[in-house]
């Protein structure tokens, strides 16, 4: 997964290798495509170097660079697959003068893609990339061939199914399908919390947020309360979510969260989440407040499908009575909502169903 919200195109390995081929350079980029023991780098990590011994990111914890040297990742015109590893029995030699990998008899098998990899595909998968939308490279480990797949493409059979786990679960692997061994490198954007109201209930929940992996931003234009001092550390905008969307657009991997209890503060972003599609919506408030918010959405121009997906009461129900524990329902439900994205089609659809005959009576 990606470690920021916005690509560090200064420091990214695929955004760097799209720059040196259009400077004409030869690139070798260096994938991990699995691992054994305590390999120090995740499967799907990038190393990528060019004909002068430059490079950027990272295959290891610096052992097994020196193994993508220019002179061998530029020798053959054919992406290929190599072991790099302290021992192992199991697997070709490849060892290496590590100690700490010997101790820990840990090993990565990599795969090295020489300077003529598709430059179209690389650059279609960093555009992907810099919008926040989510892309599988699926690259065929026996001839080489890659292909990009976004996240809605439909493929089919088995290989369908693995695609659409990955872009679920974010995590990279090589799988077995229609008798041939792939490698799906996944490009989820990573997850973001954006939180309406600076009250009790954002004061627990961002640093949860932030522990579970979620940047955190707050918008409330009530300056008494979003003030420096109750969110510490933490991305705060005294401002209507009006003008702070403008420059901030909601997105399909951003999970908002509104907690006001103002209608003047929370439809707006409300609404502006339904068109964003985005993978979590929640709304403090009891179901008789609640209603009386479908009835203003509606108005608004929301679809009973678009209000279906909206949580409220927000949070998973846990009997949650302080804002701690209000904020740790609210965490969970969020992060079972990324880790379900698409399976929650039927239950969207019953509920649009009762929202529907409770505005007709």
């Amino acid at each position: 997964m990606e470690n920021s919200i916005y690509l560090d195109e200064a420091r990214d390995p695929l955004i760097i290798a799209e720059g040196w081929m259009k400077d004409g350079k030869d690139v070798a980029i260096a994938t991990v495509v699995e691992t054994w023991g305590s390999a120090p780098r995740p499967v799907g990590s990038h190393l990528v170097i060019d004909a002068e011994g430059n490079f950027h990111g990272s295959v290891s914890g610096g052992c097994v660079e020196g193994a993508v040297s220019p002179r061998q990742s530029m020798s053959s015109t054919a992406a290929r697959q190599r072991c790099w590893s302290s021992v192992s029995p199991m697997r070709p030699p490849g060892r290496l003068a590590c100690p700490a990998e010997a101790a820990s008899k840990s090993m990565s098998s990599g795969w090295v893609r020489p300077g003529t990899m598709d430059p179209y595909a690389l650059k279609t998968l960093n555009a992907e990339r810099r919008a926040r939308r989510a892309a599988i490279l699926v690259t065929d480990l026996g001839d080489g061939r890659d292909r990009i797949v976004r996240e809605g493409d439909q493929v089919a059979g088995d290989l369908g199914a693995a695609i659409a786990k990955a872009f679920r679960s974010g995590s990279s692997g090589s799988v077995e399908a229609e008798g041939r061994t792939f490698f799906l490198n996944a490009y989820l954007p990573q997850p973001r919390l954006l939180v309406i109201g600076a009250v009790h209930i954002s004061q627990a929940l961002a640093p949860m947020a932030k522990i579970a992996g979620f940047p955190v931003e707050i918008v409330d234009p009530r300056t008494a309360f979003a003030t420096a001092d109750r969110f510490p550390d933490v991305a705060l905008h005294a401002e209507w979510p009006e003008d702070v969307l403008k420059r901030q657009p909601l997105d399909s991997y951003t999970a908002l969260a509104a907690v006001t209890h103002d209608p003047k503060i929370d439809d707006f972003a409300l609404k502006a989440a339904l068109d964003a599609n985005c993978f979590y919506v929640g709304a403090l408030g009891s179901r008789k407040t609640h209603a009386k918010r479908v009835e203003r959405l509606l108005a608004l121009g929301a679809t009973a499908d678009q209000i279906a997906r909206i949580h409220a009461p927000i949070g998973l129900d846990i009997g949650a009575a302080s804002p701690a524990e209000i904020a740790v329902a609210v965490l969970a439900q969020a992060i079972q909502a990324f880790r379900s994205r698409g399976l929650e089609a039927s239950a969207s659809a019953q509920r649009s169903e009762s929202i529907l005959e409770k505005h007709d009576a």
